[in-house]
């Protein structure tokens, strides 16, 4: 039997998410358009819980992102699906009928170690313990902004896949984000701090075509008061240090740019 005091959580933890999270997702929505072509990585991921609302939004948020989602709304339905399908990563709601987030982590832990975040309105310690002790990977409080859920998950993602992203090479072009160069069979480049963000962020997600304002977010940031001629601007400057490498970098008509490996 709940005491008064948790029923009043109960329903802070059931309204307070949906309040976030449809905020983050206008804001995001508002500024960015995604178009993705062949060549990139999808992620496949599961989202699980019994809110149709805040789980539709995560979901909505996670494809925007070009990852592939799938929809459970209590553990029992995460637990079939996890036997049936393979996911890159799984989002799990703490408190769900039926059978509860960690529940159904000690369930999915007897055939899968795939990585697990856990959703929660409770932050105490003994929150956090039972998350990571019943086979959890991260834990999460309620509210939060989308755009950390999805960052934690593709850090999560990557780091379990042993994916080192500190040098990553698309074509004839290196980018060394520790050493903050960029290296081409004849030359090793040194670029502005907005400039390097700029061509690491395009050969991270080599092959996806990028819109102007998708850049304008990632690189520049959401507050961002300047319009979509900076990228075309700071492009014309990393194709005039690339040389003869620069047509890697395609111009999209409408849309924005694409770095090919060839």
């Amino acid at each position: 039997m709940l005491t008064e005091g948790e029923k009043n959580y109960n329903v802070a933890e059931s309204r307070q998410p949906i309040i976030k999270i449809f905020y983050t997702y206008t804001k995001f929505t508002q500024r960015h358009d995604i178009l993705q072509s062949g060549g990139g990585k999808m992620y496949r991921i599961l989202i699980c819980d019994d809110e149709k609302e805040i789980r539709e939004s995560m979901a909505d948020y996670m494809r925007s992102e070009g990852l592939s989602v799938a929809l459970a709304k209590n553990g029992e339905e995460a637990v079939e699906i996890c036997k049936r399908e393979n996911f890159d990563l799984l989002i799990l709601d703490v408190r769900m009928p039926k059978l509860d987030g960690l529940g159904a982590c000690r369930k999915i832990r007897e055939f899968s170690n795939v990585p697990i975040i856990f959703l929660s309105a409770f932050g105490e310690e003994k929150n956090f313990l039972d998350a990571y002790q019943n086979g959890g990977d991260d834990y999460i409080v309620k509210p939060f902004p989308l755009a950390v859920l999805y960052e934690k998950c593709i850090s999560m993602i990557r780091r379990c896949k042993g994916i080192d992203e500190s040098k990553i090479t698309a074509g004839k072009i290196t980018v060394d984000k520790k050493a903050r160069k960029v290296y081409t069979p004849s030359d090793c480049i040194t670029l502005t701090n907005i400039d390097f963000e700029l061509l690491y962020y395009l050969c991270i997600n080599k092959g996806i075509v990028l819109s102007r304002d998708l850049i304008l977010s990632r690189v520049w940031g959401f507050d961002y008061e300047g319009d979509e001629r900076s990228v075309d601007t700071h492009i014309k400057r990393i194709r005039k240090a690339l040389g003869e490498y620069s047509s890697q970098i395609k111009t999209v008509s409408g849309v924005g740019y694409c770095l090919e490996e060839v």
